[in-house]
C-alpha cells in the first residue's frame, strides 16, 4: 500500500469520533459496565407513546399495506406514503419544533420493526428519508434550513433521499468524484459528477449529496468532502435513471443521478466546508442502527412462520418439529432472534442517553443483524421447503429483500474491515509511541510506565455486574473472553503493527470477535433485565432464557475459534490458491 493510499485509507476507516466507546474498550480488554448495565428501556412517559404509536402503525399496515402488490409493481402506493406522514412515521425522529414527534431512537427503532416485519420496500423507504436522507439536516442543519425542509419532510409532503455512491466509489467513501466549484463572486457552489443507487433519488424533494470541495489545511489546499443540500428544481440536476430494476427492495426508487453544472448556495452546506466525511459517516451510523431494527423485524416474523410450520407440517408420520435437524434450525433461529433484538435496543439506548460515540456498535450491529436474518431466511426456506419457492408465500420476497442489507451502506467485508480498524485504533496509536519510546527507555520512562499502567487491566478478568444468579456463569464466561481479546489484539498489533490493515483474514476475525462480545453483552444484560422484573410473563421469560443462553454459547465459541485463528491459520495458503487463479497478488 503506497502513502497516498494508506491516507486515504486512514481518512476512511479512521475518521470519527477518538472517544472510548464500550465497544472500543472491549480492544483493550476493558468492560465498562456502565455503559451496558442495567439494560436501557424508555422513560414511562414515552413507553404509552410508543404503544399508541405501535397500535395505530399496526392497523394501517394491515389495511393499506400490501407488500406483495409492492413487490409485483416495483412502487409504494402515494397513499402509503401520506399515509405514514399523517401517523407521523415520515418525522417520528424530527423534533417537535421542527413539526416532528420528537421521539427517541428506541421509539423509532420499534416503529421500524413493525414495517419491516410487513414489507421491507416499506421499511427502506422511510429508512433512506429519515434515518440518513434528513438526519444531517436535524445534526448540522442551521436553523434557517430546518425551518425550511424539516417540517415538510416530517408530514411527508416530501421525502428525501442521501446521495454519495458513484460508478467509482463505493464504500471507499474518500475517492468520490463528484466535485463542486466556489464561486466567491457568487456564492454559490457548481457542482458537477455522477452519483448511482440513490433511494427515493427520482422522488425526492430534498437530498444530501456529497461531493469534493477545495479547502484550507494545515497542509494547504486540499480536496475534501463537503455536505450540501440540493433541491431537484436546480438547474443542472438530472434524473439519469429514475427506477432501476432490483432484485429486492422493488418498491423503493432507486435511481441514477447526474449533476451538470447545477448551482447549489453557499447558504446551503451542511456543517463545515471539508467536513463532510464525518457527517457522512455520523449520518451512517443512524442508517446501520436502524438496519438492525429492521432487519430484527423480519427475523421475528419468520421465526413465528417457521415455528408454526414446524409444528404443524407432518412427514413420515411425525410433526417436523421433532426431527433433531428441525429442532436445530429451529433453535439457531430463536437464539439469533433474541440476540438481534438485545443488540438493537441497546444500540439505540446508547443514542437516546446522547452517547457521542456509536459508530463501532452501530457497524457492528448492522453486521450482525444483516448475517443474522439471512440465516433466518434460508433455515425458513428450508423448513417450507417446496412452498417456500412460489411467489404465493412471502419468502422468496423476503429473501430477495434480505440480500440488500449485507451490501447498502458498507458492504459487510468492508465493514468488518472497519470494525477492526476503528477498533485496533487508539491501540495502535499508543503501541506505535510505545516501541518508538522503548528505544531510549531511560528518556521516555514516564510514557512507558503509563502504559504499562493503563494495559494491566488486561491481565485481569473484568467484572460483568449481573444481579441475577441464573446469569452467572455466562456472566464469567463474558468477563473472561473480554479479557483474552484484549490479550490477543495486544499480540496481534505487536507482531503486525501497521501491516496489519493489510491482513483482511485476520481484521475479518478480530471482527467476529468484537461482534459476538458485543452481542453476547446485550443477551446477559438484556436477561438480566427481564429476570429482575417480578411482572414478566414466566413461560415467555423461560423461552427467552433458554435462546440467550444458547446464543452465548455460541457467541463464545466464535470468539474462541476467531482468536485462535489469529495466530494458527491457512491465510498464506488461501491467498496464494488466489493469487495462482486470478493472477493478482
Amino acid at each position: 500500500m503506497d502513502q497516498e493510499q494508506r491516507k486515504l485509507a486512514e481518512e476512511l476507516f479512521f475518521s470519527g469520533p477518538r472517544t472510548t466507546s464500550f465497544a472500543k474498550l472491549l480492544y483493550f480488554g476493558s468492560f465498562d459496565a456502565a455503559r451496558v448495565f442495567p439494560y436501557p428501556e424508555p422513560p414511562a412517559a414515552e413507553s404509552s407513546r410508543i404503544h399508541e404509536l405501535l397500535e395505530r402503525l399496526d392497523g394501517f399496515l394491515e389495511s393499506e399495506v400490501d407488500p406483495d402488490w409492492i413487490d409485483r409493481n416495483a412502487a409504494i402506493p402515494d397513499h402509503v406514503i401520506k399515509g405514514l406522514g399523517k401517523l407521523g412515521m415520515m418525522g417520528l425522529t424530527i423534533p417537535t419544533e421542527n413539526g416532528g414527534l420528537g421521539m427517541s431512537q428506541y421509539a423509532y427503532c420499534r416503529a421500524m420493526e413493525h414495517v419491516a416485519g410487513r414489507c421491507g420496500s416499506t421499511a427502506l423507504m422511510i429508512n433512506a428519508h429519515q434515518s440518513i436522507g434528513l438526519k444531517a439536516l436535524v445534526l448540522y442543519g442551521t436553523e434557517e434550513q430546518k425551518a425550511r425542509w424539516l417540517p415538510p419532510l416530517a408530514r411527508g409532503e416530501m421525502l428525501a433521499a442521501f446521495s454519495l455512491t458513484e460508478p467509482n466509489a463505493g464504500s471507499d467513501v474518500a475517492s468520490i468524484e463528484t466535485e463542486a466549484a466556489y464561486d466567491a463572486s457568487r456564492q454559490v457552489y457548481t457542482i458537477t459528477g455522477r452519483k448511482q443507487w440513490t433511494t427515493n433519488g427520482s422522488i425526492a424533494g430534498v437530498l444530501t449529496v456529497m461531493a469534493k470541495t477545495l479547502v484550507d489545511t494545515p497542509e494547504g489546499p486540499a480536496k475534501k468532502v463537503t455536505a450540501f443540500v440540493v433541491t431537484p428544481d436546480m438547474p443542472g440536476f438530472r434524473v439519469l435513471a429514475a427506477g432501476l430494476e432490483k432484485v429486492g427492495m422493488r418498491g423503493t426508487k432507486t435511481a441514477n443521478l447526474g449533476f451538470d453544472g447545477l448551482e447549489v448556495p453557499a447558504k446551503n452546506i451542511l456543517g463545515p466546508p471539508g467536513q463532510g466525511l464525518r457527517v457522512c459517516l455520523t449520518v451512517l451510523d443512524y442508517g446501520r442502527v436502524t438496519f438492525g431494527a429492521t432487519c430484527t423485524g423480519a427475523a421475528k416474523f419468520l421465526l413465528q412462520r417457521a415455528i408454526e410450520q414446524a409444528r404443524d407440517r407432518h412427514q413420515f408420520g411425525r410433526p417436523l418439529a421433532s426431527f433433531g435437524l428441525v429442532k436445530q434450525k429451529i433453535a439457531n433461529m430463536a437464539a439469533l432472534v433474541y440476540a438481534m433484538d438485545a443488540a438493537t435496543y441497546l444500540t439505540a439506548g446508547m443514542i437516546d442517553t446522547s452517547s457521542e460515540d456509536f459508530m463501532l456498535e452501530a457497524a457492528i450491529l448492522k453486521v450482525f443483524t444483516s448475517d443474522a436474518l439471512w440465516s433466518v431466511v434460508y433455515d425458513t426456506m428450508q423448513i417450507f421447503g417446496g412452498r417456500s419457492f412460489f411467489a404465493d408465500r412471502p419468502y422468496e420476497r423476503m429473501m430477495r429483500d434480505a440480500r440488500l442489507n449485507m451490501i447498502g451502506e458498507g458492504s459487510n467485508e468492508v465493514m468488518r474491515a472497519f470494525i477492526a480498524g476503528v477498533g485496533m485504533r487508539d491501540l495502535g496509536v499508543q503501541l506505535e509511541q510505545v516501541l518508538h519510546a522503548s528505544r531510549r527507555p531511560l528518556a521516555n520512562a514516564s510514557l512507558l510506565w503509563q502504559f504499562g499502567r493503563q494495559n494491566l487491566g488486561r491481565v485481569r478478568t473484568p467484572v460483568v455486574p449481573v444481579r441475577s444468579s441464573e446469569l452467572r456463569r455466562e456472566a464469567r464466561m463474558l468477563a473472561v473472553r473480554v479479557r483474552r481479546f484484549g490479550v490477543s489484539i495486544l499480540r496481534v498489533l505487536a507482531k503486525h503493527q501497521e501491516e496489519i490493515v493489510e491482513r483482511q483474514m485476520l481484521l475479518d476475525r478480530i471482527a467476529s470477535s468484537a461482534i459476538a462480545l458485543y452481542t453476547a453483552t446485550a443477551v446477559v444484560s438484556k436477561l438480566d433485565r427481564d429476570l429482575s422484573r417480578p411482572e414478566a410473563d414466566s413461560e415467555t421469560l423461560k423461552k427467552d432464557l433458554l435462546a440467550g443462553r444458547l446464543y452465548c454459547r455460541q457467541a463464545f465459541a466464535m470468539i474462541d475459534r476467531s482468536l485462535a485463528g489469529l495466530f494458527h491459520n491457512d491465510d498464506d495458503y488461501v491467498e496464494l490458491v488466489s493469487d495462482q487463479l486470478s493472477g493478482v497478488a
